[in-house]
Parts: structure tokens; sequence; C-alpha cells
């Protein structure tokens, strides 16, 4: 049985912000600062030097967890985040941070624990909504569970939209997305489109136009979909993703290369929220690598491929591309 992972959902994987004790770490302090502009090393020292301080810190433990999500360190990630949800039992977060840790690491084991994992990422979300009712994050992780997990992991699209009720009048923007992703369960893109689009009309951050926007390459609708990312670029331009959509699409068509190459160097200036799953700054330099090569300028291609290794010696995209280059094959 293969489980989709929660975290690929469009409503999920955004954290909430608590109140920590006095000298704690604190949920947007300088450790998750660190992580977002990846000086993993960096987040790492001040995590584990909080914790030396301070070892019952559970932001501290939660920043670990992020941390190790992040570098696909799942067993780890669990770890952590059962750590933070041992010492803080209440608080919401640390719920919705092991059930993203759960759904990355049921890849991680054999096909006989998956089942087991997925009870596990639903039970994580269920307490996360029990917790905070009102928290729009976790209707929202919940229901994504129901929508993308198989019915015999405990997926069911009516409690789907038993979530949505509340998710509807707490987070608009989400909602429609999600009900998109209900659309596509049942083979409806039409309607899954008409609620994207709705998402991006009502939205005032720019996600609503990324959520569009993916939708549309995935409906292969390209003009649509550079179109939505612009606007979201336009509109909203602190939205770092819709900067590395573009440049990512512009690779994809062959089409648009320098106002990718923009994009994508825009993207290497900009911080990105902590999510796992958010595109990290080697793939927007291996993808302007790309971009610079279909643009002829080979110098700059290698520069970025090299840039990409750089950050992760064992990225094999930018190696192969780097290889093929120098006339490797």
């Amino acid at each position: 049985m293969t489980i989709h992972p929660a975290a690929a959902s469009l409503g999920m994987l955004v954290m909430l912000a608590c109140a920590q004790p006095a000298g704690a770490v604190t949920p947007d302090g300088p450790g998750v600062q660190m992580l977002k502009v990846e000086n993993h090393r960096g987040a790492r020292d001040y995590f584990a030097a909080a914790l030396r301080e301070h070892p019952q810190d559970a932001q501290a433990m939660a920043g670990m967890a992020k941390l190790e999500l992040t570098e696909a360190h799942n067993k780890a990630a669990v770890e952590w985040a059962s750590k933070a949800a041992a010492v803080a039992p209440t608080n919401a977060e640390y719920q919705m941070l092991l059930g993203y840790a759960y759904a990355h690491y049921i890849h991680n084991v054999n096909i006989f624990r998956r089942l087991g994992m997925a009870h596990k990422v639903r039970a994580a979300f269920k307490r996360a909504v029990e917790l905070a009712p009102d928290s729009a994050d976790g209707r929202a992780d919940l229901a994504s569970f129901y929508i993308l997990a198989p019915g015999i992991a405990g997926g069911n699209l009516a409690k789907a939209k038993l979530q949505l009720d509340a998710l509807d009048k707490l987070a608009p923007v989400r909602a429609n997305a999600l009900h998109a992703e209900i659309a596509m369960k049942q083979h409806d893109p039409a309607a899954a489109g008409r609620y994207m689009r709705t998402a991006a009309k009502i939205d005032a951050t720019g996600s609503g136009d990324l959520y569009l926007g993916k939708f549309l390459v995935s409906q292969k609708d390209y003009t649509g979909a550079f179109t939505a990312f612009e606007t979201g670029i336009h509109e909203h331009p602190s939205n770092s993703a819709n900067y590395y959509q573009f440049g990512r699409l512009a690779t994809i068509t062959g089409t648009h290369v320098q106002a990718g190459i923009r994009d994508l160097k825009k993207y290497l200036t900009m911080p990105h929220r902590w999510q796992p799953d958010t595109p990290t700054y080697k793939w927007a330099r291996y993808r302007l690598g790309v971009l610079y090569s279909i643009a002829g300028d080979e110098v700059a291609a290698r520069s970025q491929y090299r840039a990409a290794l750089a950050m992760d010696p064992d990225f094999k995209q930018a190696a192969a591309a780097l290889h093929a280059q120098q006339g490797g094959g």
C-alpha cells in the first residue's frame, strides 16, 4: 500500500505560532529564521545550544524536528516531534508537526508498517483539531489527510467535507483549494478549476495564485499557469513561491526563459517559510542552470550547477547536468 505523503497537499505544512516560556526558543526566533534561509548548520547549533540550556524546551525540540524534516532525516524528525508533543501535550502545533513527521517517515518503513503509520498521522492531526478547533491549519491538515489517504488507511471524503465546513469560514482560500482536491479525487477537473480560480480571486497573499498555477500545470495549461504565477508575483511580491514556480515552468516549457532567470534569481534572495517540501535553493540553482543553458550561456549554467552541488554534493540532477555539459554524455 502506498500512502500519498500528507505534506504534498495544498493545505499542509503551515505551522502555528504559540507562546513559549521566557528563555525558550520562540516559534519565529533565530533558529527558525536560519531554516528560512537554509542555514542548517547554524540552526542545528542554535537548537542544540537551547536544549543544553533548557533541556525541556519543547520549541527547540520542534525546531530540531523541522530541521530533520528539511534534511529528510524522517525518523529523527519523528523522535524530536514526539518529544515536543510529550513535553507540551496540549500544544496543537506540536501535534501537527508530529503528523507531518509521520507522513514523511511512512515512506521509510516497510509496507507492513505503513498502515499503522498512517493511523498515527491521522491521530496526530485529529488531536491538533481537538486542541485548537478554530485553527485553520489543523482543519486543513486533517481534511488533507482524509482526501489523500486511501480508505484502508482512514481516507474518507465525507469526513474531509466536515472539516471543510469549518474551514470555509476560517480560511476560504485554503478551503477552496481543498475542495479542488476533492473534485480531482472525483475525476472532475472542471469543478477543481472553478474552485482554484475562486481561491485565486479571493486570496490576499499570492497563495491562491500559486495553487491555481500549480493546478494548471498539472492540466498542462501552461499559458494559464504562467499568467497565474505572474499575477501572484505582481500583486504579492513578497510571496517567494510564485517566483520559483514561474522559473520551474520556464524550464519545463523552454519558454519565458529570461523572465524565468529573473524570477529564480529573485527567489534565491528571498527567505521562504519553513516547510519540508518547499523548493530549496539548490533546486533553484539547478533550474537556473537549465535556463542559462537554454539561453546559450554555458558558463553561467556551469556556475549554477556547481553552486547547487556545493550545497549538496549528492545532488544527482545537478551532477548529471554538469557531466553532460562537460561532454560526458
